[in-house]
């Protein structure tokens, strides 16, 4: 099975009344796409892109050098470029025939 994985941060911030606040740091996701999906983000997209995912978020742990370390994976079902920050030129994938 082939899976890509790739690193996304999300910015966080809150609304106190009219006004933005940036929270501390962003928050680092580890991002798994497998099969056609995983090969389709590897070819499109690029370090620094702004990018959409959906999917399953869960806890993973591995032991580091300083100790146990805990991450949030999410399992992709769904991967596009953010379209506020960049424009897409859309080429179909041709099917498999049965």
């Amino acid at each position: 099975m082939s899976i890509t994985k790739f690193t996304v941060l999300e910015h966080t911030a809150e609304y106190r009344g009219d006004q933005r606040v940036e929270g501390l740091k962003p928050l680092s996701h580890i991002v798994e796409a497998k099969f056609e999906l995983g090969a389709g983000a590897a070819q499109s997209l690029h370090k620094g892109d702004a990018v959409i995912v959906v999917g399953h978020e869960r806890d993973a742990s591995f032991e580091g050098t300083d100790g146990v370390v805990y991450r949030r994976v999410i399992d992709a079902t769904h991967i596009g470029p953010d379209l506020g920050h960049a424009t897409a030129t859309v080429t179909r994938n041709p099917r498999e025939s049965a």
